[in-house]
C-alpha cells in the first residue's frame, strides 16, 4: 500500500512539474536533448528520495538538483572540449519568436552556470529573490548580486544585438 500511495503521489509531482523542470533544463544547458537527459536525471533523483522529500514543497528541491546536475555537466563538458554551445533551434516561446529566443539563448550562454540559473529562475520561472535563495540553498544576498552580475553582462549582449538587427 505504501509503495502504490508513493507512487502515485510521485506521479502526480512528475505530471505537474516535469514539462517545467524539463524547459528550464534546456534554457540552461542551452541544448535540447542535454536538457532533456538532466531533466530526466533530476526527477530520477527526486523519485529515489521521493520518501524522504515529498513531506517538503518538492518543486524548489527539484529546480536546486536539476541546477546543480546542470552545473555537474557544464563543468565536465568544459573540461572535455571548449566549444560554444549549439543555439537552441527548437525552443520556440508561445507567440513563434524564434529570433528573439536565438538571441536570448546566444546571450545566456555568456554567463556562468549558476548566473544563468538565477536569471531565468527569476525571469523565465518568475521566482522570487527569496525563493531563488531557498531553491538554490544561496545567500539572498548573493542571488542578489549573481543577478545583478548576470545582467550587467546580459545588457551589453542584448543590447549589441538589438543594434545589429535594426
Amino acid at each position: 500500500m505504501f509503495i502504490r500511495d508513493r507512487d502515485s503521489e510521485f506521479k502526480d509531482f512528475y505530471m505537474h512539474e516535469a514539462p517545467s523542470l524539463r524547459r528550464l533544463a534546456i534554457m540552461l544547458t542551452g541544448d535540447s536533448e542535454r536538457g532533456s537527459d538532466l531533466a530526466q536525471d533530476a526527477l530520477l533523483k527526486m523519485y529515489t528520495g521521493w520518501s524522504r522529500i515529498r513531506n517538503e514543497d518538492p518543486s524548489p528541491y527539484a529546480r536546486r538538483v536539476l541546477v546543480n546536475l546542470c552545473r555537474s555537466a557544464h563543468r565536465r563538458r568544459m573540461l572535455e572540449l571548449r566549444k560554444a554551445p549549439a543555439p537552441l533551434l527548437d525552443i520556440i516561446d508561445r507567440e513563434g519568436r524564434v529570433e528573439e529566443a536565438l538571441r536570448v539563448a546566444a546571450a545566456l550562454s555568456v554567463l556562468s552556470p549558476i548566473q544563468r540559473a538565477v536569471v531565468l529562475l527569476r525571469f523565465y520561472e518568475d521566482m522570487t529573490e527569496q525563493h531563488i535563495s531557498n531553491a538554490l540553498e544561496r545567500p539572498l544576498n548573493t542571488v542578489k548580486s549573481d543577478l545583478r552580475r548576470a545582467l550587467e553582462k546580459l545588457r551589453p549582449v542584448l543590447d549589441d544585438n538589438v543594434k545589429e538587427s535594426r
